[in-house]
């Protein structure tokens, strides 16, 4: 069965596992003992050849959720080098860290933020 993550990430996309009982075959790197014989590379050693399966899961999932996926994929991990928005997520985790540790580490910032923060809010709901 998927771990605890796995389920998770199902759970809270709707996704219904509805087989799990066939194989899919993992891809492997080749390993360069393969070509052993120096005078013909077209020979290979079968017995360094390794096959690995993994399970193969049929899973169920709506067009919306599919869509809303694949939309966060591509915005947050595909195209990044494309857009200039390489490792994009990376630098906004480090620059939130950054940013509590700052507001920790200096009284004058958290009270700052926390007015900020109560702006947004006030701003959000139109009260402002």
């Amino acid at each position: 069965m998927v771990d605890i993550t796995t389920q998770k990430f199902c759970n809270e996309h709707g996704i219904r596992v509805i087989n799990s009982d066939k194989r899919a075959h993992r891809h492997t790197k080749a390993n360069v003992a393969l070509f052993h014989y120096a005078n013909d590379y077209n020979k290979f050693m079968q017995d360094h050849l390794t096959f690995e399966t993994e399970t193969l899961y049929t899973v169920e999932i709506s067009e919306s959720e599919l869509t809303r996926i694949a939309g966060f994929e591509n915005q947050v991990f595909n195209n990044m080098k494309e857009t200039g928005h390489y490792r994009l997520f990376e630098t906004l985790m480090e620059q939130k860290e950054q940013e509590q540790q700052l507001r920790s580490k200096y009284p004058a910032v958290r009270k700052a933020y926390e007015q900020y923060s109560l702006m947004l809010k006030l701003a959000q709901s139109g009260e402002l």
